[in-house]
């Protein structure tokens, strides 16, 4: 078989084809930034030159099929309210007011939002940056990488800027509040998140969709919650594959604890083109995946980024990759993939291993 490129032996795999190889996932928002050449984070997330630079650099350096290029997880909310810290190594969130007492007028303006152009997550600085960053890594790499890029869909991306706890504990104390936010997520907040999503895709040039699914954590949320943010979660992504066209992949994300794939699969498998998840590290073995969903879509998982790709030794890291590869061979097509983001500080010797591991096994 003729050498693919990374983005053609991607988009194979989501086609539900055996590729060359089997593609590999990396999401490396830190680790990027340290191929920036910038040292000061400060300056790093506002300089779309610099996100896309240490993002090219890092997919090249480390020959990856799939990346992300982005910054941290706040970025597209502070149009909505989010606010964040940036020091010179790190992106951490403030501690808005309402964390600390109820405020029922956070909720009034979710409300009140009205057309998705008057919250352009683009209109803040560090998401304009961002987006350029998508368009000048899709110009210069993105016929060689798959750039997987996405947002949550608006249920969760409200309990992203608000908090889960503080949402729970408002609606507890203003009894009708549940109403009122149930039509916020379905109407304007739903609006905003499908117009996002297609401006995500457009700056990478239409190659694919990143569905956040790490809500359906089986510790996390109820029987009956969970049936209601499907049906939320269905309806926008089907509004997204309307806006996008349905002919492009739709690509996952699961980094949760206890994934509950076999929900996913059910309610959301017919929309989705893989499943990725949290394997090795989670309560759902790479094995027990493979053994139901193998033959049905294609799976990404395999590495642990959080203990051997991290703390291991080389040695660790190959056996650990092999020993993925083995069980993912009996899928019909199969991604190597970490649960989620990579560890500042992961030994490049290992990120290396990863790839030479696959290189060696990894082909079909």
């Amino acid at each position: 078989m003729t050498e693919m490129t990374g983005s053609e032996r991607a988009l194979a795999y989501l086609k539900g084809e055996r590729p060359d190889k089997m593609p590999i996932w990396h999401e490396s928002v830190y680790l990027a930034w340290q191929y920036s050449g910038v040292p000061d984070l400060r300056q790093y997330v506002l300089d779309p030159e610099a996100i896309a630079r240490g993002h090219i650099n890092y997919a090249k350096k480390f020959n990856v099929d799939i990346t992300g290029v982005n910054i941290d997880m706040w970025a597209l909310y502070e149009v909505l309210g989010a606010e964040v810290d940036v020091r010179s190594h790190v992106v951490q969130p403030k501690i808005p007011a309402w964390r600390y007492r109820p405020d029922r007028s956070i909720y009034e303006r979710f409300k009140k939002m009205g057309k998705p152009e008057n919250y352009d997550p683009r209109n803040c600085k560090r998401a304009k940056a961002l987006f350029k960053a998508w368009e000048i890594a899709a110009r210069e790499i993105g016929d060689k990488v798959l750039l997987r890029q996405g947002i949550l869909g608006p249920a969760a991306s409200i309990g992203l800027v608000v908090g889960v706890p503080e949402i729970m504990r408002d609606i507890a104390v203003f009894p009708d509040l549940l109403d009122d936010l149930m039509e916020t997520i379905t109407g304007p907040m739903m609006d905003w998140t499908v117009d996002v999503a297609y401006k995500m895709v457009e700056a990478v040039n239409f190659t694919n969709f990143c569905m956040g699914f790490s809500v359906y954590d089986k510790g996390l949320i109820d029987d009956q919650t969970r049936n209601i943010l499907a049906e939320i979660d269905l309806e926008y992504l089907k509004r997204v594959r309307d806006k996008i066209g349905w002919d492009i992949p739709i690509t996952t994300h699961i980094c949760s604890y206890a994934p509950d794939l076999d929900f996913i699969y059910e309610k959301f498998g017919q929309h989705i083109n893989e499943m990725q998840f949290h394997s090795p590290g989670s309560t759902y073995p790479l094995q027990n995946a493979v053994n139901k969903f193998g033959d049905k879509i294609p799976l990404c998982a395999g590495i642990d980024h959080l203990g051997t790709l991290f703390a291991g030794g080389v040695n660790d890291v190959e056996s650990m990759v092999k020993n993925s590869i083995e069980i993912g061979k009996k899928s019909k097509t199969f991604g190597l993939g970490p649960g989620c983001g990579l560890s500042y500080g992961t030994p490049e010797e290992n990120l290396m291993t990863v790839t030479r591991t696959r290189d060696k096994y990894g082909t079909w």
